[in-house]
């Protein structure tokens, strides 16, 4: 249990918000690096997106997970205890 929170820790921590904000920066689009080719622009854009995916999949490790009710919403007046 102590992992999250440590995690926690390393993304609050300032070398690590440096760490994303320069990948970030380094691979956003800008005017210099369009191309005239769109499957360059694509890939630019793809690789982007994939270190803010990987940013926010660190947040949401951070997070208590929720446990749903895995019965159907029909069913969800049955109770599984014998009480």
């Amino acid at each position: 249990m102590a992992a999250p929170a440590e995690l926690r820790e390393m993304l609050d921590s300032d070398i690590f918000k440096l760490a994303a904000a320069t990948l970030k920066e380094s691979a956003g689009p800008t005017f210099a690096t369009l191309s005239s080719d769109p499957e360059a622009n694509a890939m630019k854009q793809a690789w982007y997106a994939g270190y803010r995916d990987a940013f926010q999949d660190l947040e949401k490790l951070t997070q208590p997970k929720t446990t749903k009710n895995k019965l159907p919403q029909e069913w969800a007046h049955i109770s599984l205890s014998n009480e």
